[in-house]
């Protein structure tokens, strides 16, 4: 049985669907908290832009602190 490499054991995990994920997820959140609301469509996009920003800023300082 062969096990994984050592550049396949020393490289990092990429998270980069997890962090996608996330994001999706809290602008997901902030765009049906807009419908919710009663919003119009303007207001359902700019909520949904404004969430996934703070998502994005959200997860990096996870990571950072996680680091």
């Amino acid at each position: 049985m062969v096990g994984p490499t050592r550049q396949e054991i020393d490289e990092p995990t990429d998270y980069t669907r997890l962090k996608l994920g996330f994001i999706a997820l809290i602008a997901f959140s902030g765009g049906l908290t807009a419908v919710y609301g009663g919003g119009s469509l303007g207001a359902i996009a700019m909520a949904l832009v404004a969430a996934a920003v703070l998502g994005a800023v959200l997860i990096q300082y996870v990571f950072w602190m996680l680091t």
